[in-house]
């Protein structure tokens, strides 16, 4: 059977599809990308030095990395992939909990030891949502809608990476900070329980929209060289990407003096908004021009924003943030449309998560670790190692444009839930 012609969920399974998936991006990254704002909190509340709070951001990005393939694996044998995305959420909030008690209660270098241990949770959870989150909507929608499925789905996403940073300030003064991530736990908790039972009352969708689901598909035939090299390309882009975004949270309170105030809060949530919009149009766009040219203008728009926002001040910087956000947060619905098309009918989760993983999430292992190590023990230099991080995400643009052409042929315009 042909990509273009799997059985596809009808409309109104497809609507639930989305809702029930856009609840799981939305806690899922709202949750998982607090730890950068974790780290910052580490730095400047427990005067952890740079190559530690690196480390404890390689723990998290190397879970999520090396758990993703795991999961691809595990759901496309004992799935469908709807079944796993509540217990990924679970075990996220059962990371946060333990950063709680790192800021809260732990003293010395227990701190360490369990900002270790939430960071390593946390991040082997957050490997759940994108690949099989990406493999229900790459089921249930046609490869001329999946685009736009992902964009609206990845705005979800976007939108709790924005609220989450400012609500913890706006909930500290009532809660207090570590009150507010203990609450923030619990809603990641409560989150998975809601998806899990979404399946369990049979609201999703079988995949394909079979009641016996579609044919496994051998593991070597998920791994196609477009999904080998989409991967690299991910793993190039994601060194530089992730790097900038792990730290300028750190480069705001440090650098700039912002300290850990709202004004963090809000810088932030600027960068995390603007993805809001930004994803749909990505994906859009991913269903009406060619990704792989779409994935090389959003990397060098990323790197040349982030250059612009080292270079200046006041709302002009906090606006060039924005930009580097709108561009960067691309990488979901671009990656996963990409890997939807480089594969065969059949589970693609174990593709995802080799996209996603060991591509998108390998390389924000590698990013941030370099910029620590390039750091030592002292931030002055961070400014001029995030420049560098910038200039290799310009240079890395040009490699989507080396990917095959993928062999999905797209049908065009066509409603979304028709």
């Amino acid at each position: 059977m042909s990509d273009a012609a799997r059985p596809t969920a009808a409309p109104g399974a497809r609507r639930r599809l989305l809702a029930f998936t856009s609840l799981g991006h939305f806690i899922n990254d709202g949750s998982t990308f607090l730890v950068p704002l974790l780290a910052a909190i580490l730095a400047a509340r427990s005067g952890v030095s740079a190559i530690a709070v690196a480390l404890v951001l390689a723990i998290f990005y190397a879970s999520a990395a090396l758990g993703s393939p795991l999961v691809g694996a595990m759901a496309d044998r004992f799935g469908p992939p709807a079944r796993w995305i509540g217990p990924g959420l679970i075990l996220v909030g059962a990371g946060l909990a333990l950063f709680f008690l790192a800021v809260a209660v732990a003293a010395g270098p227990v701190v360490l030891l369990v900002a270790g241990a939430a960071a390593a949770l946390s991040g082997f959870g957050s490997a759940f949502y994108h690949p099989l989150g990406a493999a229900v909507l790459q089921d249930g929608f046609p490869p001329e809608q999946r685009g736009t499925a992902l964009g609206i789905n990845g705005s979800f996403g976007s939108i709790g990476r924005a609220l989450y940073p400012a609500l913890l300030f706006l909930l500290a003064a009532g809660l207090t900070e570590d009150g507010a991530l203990g609450l923030y736990s619990g809603l990641a908790v409560a989150a998975g329980g809601i998806v899990a039972l979404g399946f369990a009352r049979g609201l999703f969708p079988r995949p394909g929209g079979s009641a016996g689901g579609r044919p496994r598909i051998p593991v070597r035939a998920a791994v196609t060289r477009g999904i080998v090299l989409l991967t690299v390309v991910g793993f190039v882009r994601s060194i530089a990407t992730q790097a900038l975004v792990a730290w300028v949270p750190t480069e705001i309170a440090l650098t700039r003096g912002a300290g850990i105030s709202a004004s963090l809060g809000l810088a932030l949530t600027g960068m995390f908004a603007a993805a809001i919009v930004g994803q749909p149009i990505f994906g859009l766009l991913a269903d009406r021009v060619p990704r792989r040219a779409l994935l090389a203008a959003s990397t060098a728009g990323s790197a040349l924003s982030f250059l612009g926002y080292l270079a200046a001040t006041g709302p002009l910087a906090n606006l060039l943030l924005a930009a580097f956000g709108f561009c960067t947060f691309s990488a979901f619905p671009l990656l996963m449309a990409l890997a939807g098309d480089y594969v065969p009918a059949g589970p693609s989760s174990l593709a995802n998560a080799l996209v996603f993983g060991l591509g998108a999430s390998g390389g924000g292992v590698v990013g941030p670790l370099v910029v620590g190590v390039a750091l030592g023990a002292s931030y002055a230099g961070l400014n001029g190692v995030l420049a560098a991080m910038a200039l290799l995400g310009l240079a890395s643009a040009v490699l989507p444009l080396l990917l095959p052409r993928p062999p999905v042929r797209r049908a065009g315009r066509v409603p979304l839930f028709g």
